[in-house]
C-alpha cells in the first residue's frame, strides 16, 4: 500500500512538473521541433544508453565481489537490466534495486551485502558525477551563467560522500562492540565499500566513463534539435541536470529532467520546446533499456521466479504468527 502511494506521489509530481513547462511552450513549435529529430541521433541515444548500462553493471559487479559475493559479468548484466524494466515500470513486490540485488546474489546467503552493493554503487557514481561537475566548473565554469550555490551543492555532495565512504566504516567498526552478536555481519557489509587506492581509482574510473558518455549523449541530441551547444557547456550543466532528476521524487526523473533542461539552457541556448524534446529523447533511451529488462525477464522467467520465491517467503515468515492467534 506504501509502495503504490509513493508511485501515485511520483506520477503526480511528474504531471504537475511537465505542466509546468508545457505551459510556456508553442505547441505548434513542439510538433514541429519532434518531426525534425532525425532518427539517427535518437538511435545514437538509444545504443549511448544502453552502453551506459553496460559499463554500470560491470562497476556494481566489482563492488558486489568486494562483500563476497561470488557472480559473472552477465549474470550482473541481466540483472541490472531487469532491475531497469521494474524500476521503470514498477511491475513486480520488490523495487527495481532489491530486484537486481536478489537476482544478482541467487540462493547465496548474502542478500544483504548485494543490496548493499546497490547502495554503494549508487552514492559513488552521485560522487562521481559531483566531482566531475566540480572539476568542470572550476574549469569552464564561465561558459554558463547560474547561482553559486549549485556549485556549493557539487562540492558538499562530493566531499560528503567521499568522506563518509573512507571514515564511514572504521568509525561504524570502532563503535560496534565486539561482544556484539552482529559484529560480524556489519564488518562484512563494510567490505562492500572498496577502501583500497587502486580499486578505488578503478570504479571511479568506470564510473567517470559512463557519465562522460551519457554527457556525450547530449551532444547527439543538441544535433537532433538543430542546437549548437559547445560539449564543454554540457561538462557543466549535465551534471547538476543528472543530479536533479535522480532525485526520487518523480518517475524516472520525468518532469523534473525538462524543468532543469529548461532552467540551466534556456533561452542562451535551448527554446523551451528544444528542452522538452530534449527530454523525450532521454526518456526514449531509458523506455529502450528498460525494454530489453522486461525482454530478458520475460524470456528467462527469472522476474516471475524471483517474485514467487519472495513470496513464498513472505508467506512462511506470516504463518507462525496466524497459527498462533
Amino acid at each position: 500500500m506504501q509502495a503504490n502511494l509513493k508511485k501515485v506521489i511520483k506520477l503526480v509530481i511528474s504531471v504537475a512538473m511537465l505542466t509546468l513547462i508545457l505551459s510556456v511552450v508553442d505547441l505548434n513549435l513542439l510538433i514541429g521541433t519532434f518531426r525534425e529529430i532525425p532518427l539517427f541521433n535518437i538511435a545514437v541515444v538509444v545504443v549511448g544508453y544502453a552502453l551506459g548500462q553496460m559499463i554500470s553493471a560491470y562497476k556494481w559487479l566489482y563492488i558486489a565481489r568486494q562483500g563476497g559475493i561470488e557472480s559473472d559479468y552477465p549474470k550482473a548484466l541481466k540483472a541490472y537490466f531487469i532491475g531497469m524494466f521494474v524500476n521503470s515500470f514498477g511491475f513486480g513486490i520488490v523495487g527495481g534495486d532489491l530486484t537486481r540485488s536478489l537476482l544478482l546474489v541467487g540462493k547465496q546467503p548474502k542478500k544483504t551485502e548485494a543490496f548493499t552493493s546497490v547502495a554503494a554503487d549508487r552514492f559513488h557514481g552521485l560522487a562521481t558525477l559531483a566531482l566531475l561537475g566540480v572539476i568542470s566548473t572550476t574549469i569552464w565554469g564561465t561558459v554558463a551563467s547560474y547561482d553559486p550555490i549549485f556549485v556549493y551543492l557539487l562540492w558538499f555532495i562530493s566531499a560528503s560522500i567521499v568522506l563518509g565512504w573512507f571514515l564511514g566504516p572504521p568509525i561504524v567498526m570502532k563503535l560496534t562492540p565486539k561482544t556484539f552478536r552482529f559484529r560480524e555481519k556489519i564488518e562484512t557489509l563494510v567490505k562492500v565499500f572498496p577502501s583500497k587506492p587502486l580499486a578505488v581509482l578503478w570504479i571511479t574510473v568506470v564510473s567517470a566513463s559512463f557519465h562522460l558518455l551519457q554527457i556525450g549523449m547530449h551532444w547527439a541530441m543538441a544535433d537532433g534539435v538543430g542546437a549548437n551547444i559547445p560539449f564543454a557547456l554540457f561538462l557543466v550543466v549535465i551534471p547538476f541536470v543528472n543530479i536533479l532528476s535522480s532525485l526520487p521524487i518523480s518517475w524516472n526523473g520525468l518532469g523534473v529532467r525538462e524543468n532543469a533542461y529548461a532552467f540551466f539552457l534556456v533561452p542562451a541556448f535551448l527554446t523551451a520546446e528544444q528542452a522538452i524534446a530534449f527530454g523525450a529523447i532521454w526518456l526514449i533511451g531509458v523506455f529502450c533499456s528498460s525494454g530489453i529488462g522486461g525482454l530478458v525477464a520475460f524470456l528467462s522467467g527469472d522476474l516471475v521466479k524471483l517474485e514467487q520465491r519472495e513470496q513464498a517467503g513472505k508467506t512462511k515468515r506470516l504463518r507462525p504468527a496466524s497459527q498462533s492467534v
